[in-house]
């Protein structure tokens, strides 16, 4: 479909979609989607809209207002943002990107989610794969191309898993291999007790350094890593094998069942003998 927007060159092209309220309540789906060439004359400054925008930069750059804070994205470079804010942007001259708006169930909450472990502007090593996706994505419709609201949510979700891309810190790639050991560490010595000091002199780190840091690559303190990795391997006892809760909560470290099984039911939802009951799968009945 042409577009006579100002700023927006003729040679440009974009997709409009309306998804029915069931789609709307199930999967990701995409209201708007196109390939735009611009003069410096393009702008969109709106208070809010419901979509999310990804934006891929093929040439010149995209500038962008949210709130109080200021943005470029440069050829190469992916904006991805939450419109539901107050937002404001425009283009340099001679501004080329590709761009998809949508919304889906969760969809917010991970584009949150995608902003704070890789940034609102993205440079990041899947950008080629996202451009190819979008490139075919703009291909296709103008081709008269249709598919199914599954294909086109798997789609979507597939570009969201290429971008959550995180960033790290400087201190955290020097850092990378150090904290690696100590997470195989971890999970090879779960029913061992493993002390806060242990794990750092692993990672050949002082406490404080270590701690934040570990936080910083998993998102969890050490000790709270600790207790998930535990309860993971008592999950895993509770499916495969049939020991019962006071050997599983020996075999992850808890010499007193009761710790496992109050802590596995704060973490998990349920006690460990409710989680085995639900989720084992009974061995098939003899012919």
């Amino acid at each position: 479909m042409k577009t006579y927007e100002i700023g927006v060159l003729p040679e440009s092209e974009w997709f409009f979609f309306s998804p029915s309220e069931e789609t709307k309540k199930m999967f990701y789906y995409h209201t708007m989607c196109g390939h735009f060439y611009c003069s410096q004359d393009y702008y969109i400054k709106r208070e809010t809209y419901p979509p999310l925008l990804l934006v891929y930069v093929t040439r010149g750059t995209f500038f962008l207002e949210l709130k109080d804070d200021t943005y470029e994205a440069h050829a190469g470079q992916i904006a991805f943002f939450d419109c539901r804010q107050p937002h404001y942007y425009h283009a340099s001259d001679d501004l080329e990107f590709y761009f998809v708006h949508f919304d889906g169930p969760q969809a917010h909450e991970l584009c949150r989610y995608i902003n704070q472990t890789s940034g609102l502007i993205i440079e990041g090593e899947n950008n080629g794969a996202i451009l190819r996706m979008m490139e075919d994505m703009v291909m296709f419709y103008q081709d008269g191309g249709s598919e199914s609201v599954f294909e086109t949510s798997a789609r979507i979700y597939q570009m969201l898993m290429l971008l959550n891309n995180p960033i790290q810190s400087p201190r955290l790639k020097k850092n990378d291999d150090s904290m690696s050991r100590v997470v195989s560490y971890i999970r090879s010595h779960v029913g061992k007790r493993i002390t806060l000091q242990e794990m750092a002199d692993i990672a050949g780190l002082s406490l404080y350094y270590f701690s934040h840091l570990f936080k910083e690559m998993t998102g969890q303190s050490p000790n709270e890593f600790v207790i998930y990795s535990r309860i993971d391997r008592a999950k895993a006892l509770l499916l495969t094998s049939d020991l019962s809760i006071a050997e599983i909560s020996r075999e992850v470290g808890y010499p007193n069942s009761s710790n496992l099984i109050t802590l596995f039911t704060k973490r998990v939802g349920c006690p460990p003998a409710q989680f085995r009951k639900e989720n084992r799968v009974s061995a098939p009945a003899e012919p």
